[in-house]
């Protein structure tokens, strides 16, 4: 459609759905690092802006290549997708709007303005039931307000509604930070409802006829080298020199087309390239697009394929890839996952954890799977449901060791509960990898009460303190304590306590500011990736001499982001 016609739409289809969502996906795709960096503490973990970008773009791939059919069919794909993308609170709190706007939609082949106004209200209620004490001040606010003002648009244009909504998402999203005390003394507007503005700006901007013109530059190559994020890597040692070759290669290149060697490149006719590549292989995808000539084909003589097409042109891209490699390694990896799935047992547990250090010791003390993340890796709920799909247990104990993830993990459990009604799946709500070490450790499954079995669990960590230390990222004042950018900050049970110039120091305060701590004994370090042995044992030593009622141990994690997570008890 063009800029004048889409302007005056007054009914969504499942095309014009698909083209708002996929702006809308571009869009937070170019702003996710500003919402990442949105986050009250000022450590180097912010990760709404990812959750909510990683959550959206699982829903939009189920949904990419819709070209037709009904907006109630696409409107599901895209609400299944999210939910099992969803990945912390913010991408679960989001997997359930599109959840909603689904519902709202029902089984309508195509929505009037007052049709999509319904959906997106039944996306308020959903998101809404998914929380259990909502508060001001956070995306929901940023949805609910943003909905109810735009009611008013519809008797108007998608365009007209669209407008209404997306200004008050905006007003009511520079307002957040005078809803909650914590983002007023941060400085700082709610991440969450950031997120869903700017994919509803993305809504808007479809229907406006605008693009988005950078949807790269914002990508950081940390987020982008996350192991669960990263395409499977081939193992080359399952094609070697006594390998057959019987599946050819894939072959893909954009030749542009030469004067020089075409002639009059708006009459070049790309059947002569297809011509030619039916006698070279099969799956064969070649179409002309301006003066460049797009190829796919399976061959197992590339080298002949490339040489004869360049009569026409010159390559601008050629990616060649074995196909009996990755059939090998397909093969593999199946193998690989039937032999990991566990023997039948009656208690299971799952849980979650980065840094291979940390990993060990919960798989020492009798964790079953772990599933792989931490603050800034925050795993999806499709990651729980393949786990769990791995465990033939008839109960399922999962230690989420993270606030954010803690969502994902109830959002996989209800999930699996529909596909294997039979498994009973609990989810401890963990808020740290060493409250959820001492967990692990106090595992007991003597009970044939699973009420009691998840009581002691409780019970087990009722009394643990959780302290994590890190480098400060900007200048700030958090719970009334004042943040140097480049300090050490120590938060205890999430709670920011100390900030200090001197990292050790920084660790024996923050244990220090247990309230509790005549009532401990117990303290351990777990130290991170960038904790060198010299900090460790200088660590270890300052630990004991201040606190010589206290037993020390300690753990090589090797986690991200905090130098020190402590587990007092």
């Amino acid at each position: 459609m063009t800029k004048q016609q889409l302007s005056t739409v007054k009914t969504v289809d499942a095309k014009l759905f698909v083209g708002m969502v996929d702006m809308g996906v571009k869009n937070l795709k170019k702003h996710y690092q500003e919402v990442n960096d949105l986050n009250v503490f000022p450590v180097p973990d912010g990760d709404t802006g990812i959750n909510m970008r990683r959550t959206i773009e699982t829903g939009f791939d189920a949904i990419k290549d819709i070209t037709e059919g009904s907006i109630a069919d696409a409107a599901q794909a895209m609400a299944k997708g999210a939910l099992l993308g969803a990945r912390g609170n913010s991408g679960v709190i989001l997997s359930q709007i599109f959840r909603g706007f689904a519902n709202g939609v029902g089984t309508k082949k195509t929505l009037s303005v007052y049709g999509l106004h319904t959906a997106f209200k039944a996306a308020v209620k959903q998101a809404y039931g998914a929380v259990n004490n909502p508060v001001e001040g956070t995306i929901l606010t940023v949805l609910r307000e943003s909905v109810k003002a735009a009611a008013k648009q519809t008797a108007g244009t998608v365009l007209q509604y669209l407008k209404a909504l997306v200004k008050q998402a905006k007003i009511t999203l520079d307002d957040t930070i005078n809803m909650m005390d914590v983002l007023k003394e941060a400085g700082v507007i709610d991440s969450g409802g950031a997120g869903y503005y700017y994919i509803v700006e993305g809504f808007l901007m479809f229907f406006e006829g605008k693009t988005v013109t950078d949807t790269t530059s914002n990508i950081s190559a940390y987020d982008e080298a996350k192991p669960h994020e990263q395409a499977t890597t081939l193992d080359f040692s399952l094609f070697n020199e006594d390998s057959v070759l019987d599946y050819g290669y894939c072959t893909e290149f954009i030749l542009q087309l030469q004067t020089t060697k075409v002639g009059n490149v708006s009459e070049f006719n790309e059947q002569e390239v297809i011509d030619y590549l039916t006698t070279q292989g099969d799956s064969i995808v070649c179409f002309k697009d301006g003066s460049i000539v797009k190829t796919h084909v399976h061959t197992k003589d590339p080298g002949a394929v490339l040489s004869y097409v360049r009569r026409w042109g010159e390559f601008l891209t050629v990616k060649i890839e074995n196909m009996s490699l990755q059939h090998n390694n397909v093969v593999a990896k199946e193998k690989k996952e039937l032999d990991e799935k566990m023997k039948h047992k009656k208690y299971a547990s799952v849980a979650v954890c980065q840094g291979e250090g940390i990993k060990n010791a919960f798989l020492e003390v009798g964790v079953d799977k772990i599933v792989d993340g931490n603050q800034t890796m925050n795993p999806s709920s499709e990651d729980f449901v393949k786990c769990f799909d791995k465990m033939d247990a008839d109960n399922i104990i999962v230690l989420p060791n993270n606030s954010n993830i803690i969502m994902a993990a109830e959002q996989a459990r209800d999930l699996y509960k529909e596909k294997k009604p039979e498994v009973n799946i609990i989810v401890i709500k963990t808020k740290s990898v060493a409250q959820g070490f001492i967990a692990a450790n106090m595992f007991v499954f003597d009970s044939e009460s699973l009420e009691t079995i998840e009581r002691d669990i409780y019970q087990s960590i009722e009394g643990v303190s959780s302290v994590e230390i890190t480098t400060a990222t900007r200048n700030t004042t958090v719970s009334g304590v004042k943040v140097t950018k480049g300090h050490y900050i120590g938060i205890i049970n999430h709670q920011l306590v100390v900030d200090n110039k001197e990292l050790v120091d920084a660790l024996v305060e923050t244990i220090g500011k247990d309230e509790d701590l005549s009532d401990k004994e117990n303290v351990l370090l777990i130290y991170g990736a960038n904790t060198t042995e010299e900090l460790k044992k200088e660590a270890f030593e300052s630990v004991k001499k201040a606190y010589p009622s206290l037993e020390v141990s300690e753990i090589d994690g090797g986690q991200d982001v905090y130098f020190f997570n402590v587990a007092i008890f």
